[in-house]
């Protein structure tokens, strides 16, 4: 069933042999400033969830590693199995939804609930009802989940402004900067290498040393928890599901390409299979990092690919080095980091606002999910992220039974 699931592409050896001759300058700077970038600014995020957990430190390295090295190895087989610029990562918007729950369950459980996720997504791959689930679930619902999940988080920029406000605002010059004239580098490596010079200029820079060290994988035990498994596993599912593949699909659409949608759902289950053993919540498809290697800054179509493969290899090799990451980061105040933190989640709660209200439909299932998941509120030990898809979609089938009639599904 597997197989005969997962289409066929050119073959990873064929995409291996091609690689070398196809690299060129686009391709290759965009890969490494891909895997980099959202390399180390993703690491804060993995951190803010598992310090809500209080996590010790070979448990955080090890969630780091597994992650980070689980979602360069999808790179690198997508890619080149399939020629196609399909990138490997882990779920940010997954990554806080967890943060909200994570306290209540043992690390066991929530390891548990991480596994729940994996097999959810990988029986979705393999008996190819992906396809039939994208079509019943209301992609605006969804992403009003994502928005309010993450604006939580986002609305903390207001405090670091107050506490911090030299910091702060040289982190959002930074930010500008880079998103008005420096188009090719991400606005949020502005706002990191801002904050950073601001707070050394301001003698505010915690000189505790640089970890050199290699982050090592732990074996986790899961152990099952009926509300972990609702509260952390139906969620994640889903967030790996509807915004990681599908807008990594989005991309292959738009680019002209047939997207391998049973693949991609397959892999992204099997690394929820994996990873959950070594304390990682998935491993999956990567949205924004496939967006950035389909993008026309990296070349012509059928040699993107090898953005692909190259940010596969720099963010396997970061979460290698995690330890350094943080320590670098662990230089910086806490204000600095919550402001890189909030702007880099600006662009999805807009991209999430846009697709849930841009549309005109669904909008009071889709204000009901934003408006619950924005609440951070726990019942039954369940968090905001599961109840949210619960109300919104229960709102839109009592209020809006007409959106769904007329409901297209992205693969159509």
């Amino acid at each position: 069933m597997l197989f005969c699931a997962w289409e066929k592409g050119s073959g990873f050896m064929n995409g291996l042999k091609s690689f070398w001759g196809d690299q060129n300058f686009a391709n290759v700077s965009n890969g490494i400033i891909d895997g980099l970038a959202f390399g180390i600014i993703a690491i804060p995020l993995i951190q803010k969830a598992a310090s809500s957990a209080n996590l010790a430190p070979e448990l955080l390295n090890s969630w780091l590693v597994t992650v980070y090295v689980g979602g360069g190895i999808i790179s690198l087989i997508m890619a080149l199995y399939y020629k196609l610029p399909i990138v490997g990562a882990w779920s940010i918007p997954g990554a806080f939804a967890l943060a909200q729950v994570m306290g209540n369950f043992t690390f066991n459980e929530t390891v548990g609930g991480f596994l729940t996720a994996g097999l959810i997504v990988f029986l979705l791959g393999i008996t190819g009802t992906i396809k039939q689930l994208v079509r019943r679930i209301p992609t605006q619902i969804m992403m009003a989940m994502v928005a309010g999940t993450l604006f939580g988080w986002a609305s903390k920029l207001i405090g670091a402004f107050k506490t911090a406000p030299v910091i702060s605002f040289v982190g959002l010059l930074g930010y500008v900067v880079c998103k008005r004239f420096l188009k090719k580098i991400p606005a949020v490596v502005g706002t990191m290498v801002f904050t950073l010079i601001a707070a050394f200029v301001m003698g505010k820079l915690q000189f505790t040393g640089l970890d050199f060290g290699v982050a090592k994988p732990v074996f986790i035990l899961p152990a099952f928890n009926g509300a972990a498994c609702l509260s952390i596993g139906v969620p994640l599912a889903l967030l790996v599901v509807c915004a990681e593949n599908m807008q990594a699909i989005g991309v292959q659409i738009a680019i002209g390409k047939k997207p391998p949608v049973n693949g991609m759902t397959i892999i992204s289950g099997i690394g929820g299979l994996i990873a959950p053993f070594f304390g990682g919540h998935n491993c999956n498809i990567a949205g924004p990092m496939t967006a950035w290697a389909g993008s026309e800054d990296c070349g012509p179509v059928d040699k993107r690919y090898v953005a692909a493969v190259w940010c596969g290899i720099i963010f396997a090799i970061t979460g290698i080095f995690a330890p350094l990451t943080m320590s670098v980061l662990g230089m910086l105040p806490g204000e600095a980091t919550t402001v890189i933190i909030g702007l880099t989640l600006v662009s999805m709660i807009i991209g999430g606002l846009e697709e849930s209200f841009g549309s005109g439909k669904f909008k009071f299932g889709s204000f009901a999910s934003f408006a619950v998941a924005m609440s951070g509120i726990v019942v039954l030990q369940i968090g905001s992220a599961f109840w949210a898809l619960v109300v919104g979609t229960a709102i839109s089938l009592l209020l809006e039974k007409k959106d769904y009639d007329e409901m297209k599904s992205p693969l159509d």
